[in-house]
């Protein structure tokens, strides 16, 4: 290490409980190093950034052992995989409490509810999300359309304007398409925001909002299964703080659509 990311390192060492509260800023500040040194030591240990160091630190001071007691052997019971893998999942959404910015999820509520159009992408896992995304704000009157497919992302995409609103959505952040689609929006003048695990990825550099979260790979199972989990929780703050924003409104729709719902259920 250069002797000022050793400084973070023996800062961080000597208190600990005080980092897991820190800024970035405050962070660096204490250290007497800048933002950066900061950054660049989490990124060199491993870490996608602070916000990841800070979860992790945070989950080790509570369990020291929790890193090790979840991770599947191959002489596992049926029940332990069952538990390992569901303590995995469960401890992804604890995670993401700590990365997920509740101004960047406060500001992309607030773009979601004015934008005139609304296009979601995503692509493999990811597309899944995505059409949950648009089933739940249709269900508040917004005009919103998932793609997944790579053409029609490059068509609307390229159709948006200052009115409107892009939502990319890659686990890793690096999905071509996604990410060229996002660019495209934005050159339009559409306000973009990114759905992901790493906040250092194109994804997210390329994005007027950042919504990170969390995510824990077990064996056979990388970190984007956990982290969908995380994508759906985030969904759910979404749609909750924009039903919240216009209550008696969003109450309304949402039982007209629970009432068409119903008429096409089975007795």
């Amino acid at each position: 290490m250069t002797p000022t990311e050793q400084r973070v390192c023996d800062f961080a060492l000597q208190y600990p409980e005080k980092v897991i509260h820190f800024t970035i800023s405050e962070l660096s500040k204490a250290a007497g190093v800048s933002d950066a040194t900061v950054t660049r030591l989490c990124q060199s240990v491993g870490y996608h950034g602070y916000p990841e160091f800070r979860v992790l630190l945070a989950r080790d001071l509570a369990n020291p052992q929790q890193m090790n007691s979840g991770e599947l052997r191959v002489t596992d019971a049926a029940d332990d995989i069952r538990d390992k893998l569901i303590a995995a999942s469960v401890q992804s959404i604890s995670d993401t409490r700590y990365t997920l910015d509740v101004e960047a999820l406060c500001g992309s509520a607030a773009c979601i509810a004015r934008a005139g159009r609304i296009d979601v992408y995503g692509i493999g896992g990811s597309a899944c999300v995505a059409q949950d995304i648009c089933h739940k704000f249709l269900r508040l009157g917004i005009a919103i359309v998932a793609y997944s497919d790579v053409d029609l992302m490059s068509i609307s995409s390229a159709m948006l304007s200052s009115r409107d609103l892009a939502i990319g959505v890659s686990h890793t952040g690096r999905t071509e398409s996604v990410v060229d689609a996002i660019r495209r929006a934005k050159t339009g003048g559409a306000k973009t925001i990114a759905l992901t695990h790493n906040p250092l990825s194109p994804l997210a550099k390329s994005s007027d909002l950042v919504l990170q979260y969390a995510a824990r790979p077990t064996a056979f199972s990388n970190d984007s299964l956990s982290g969908r989990l995380s994508q759906l929780v985030i969904a759910d703050l979404l749609y909750t703080l924009i039903a919240f924003s216009s209550f008696d409104r969003s109450a309304q729709l949402i039982d007209q659509a629970n009432a068409l719902a119903n008429k096409r259920r089975l007795r």
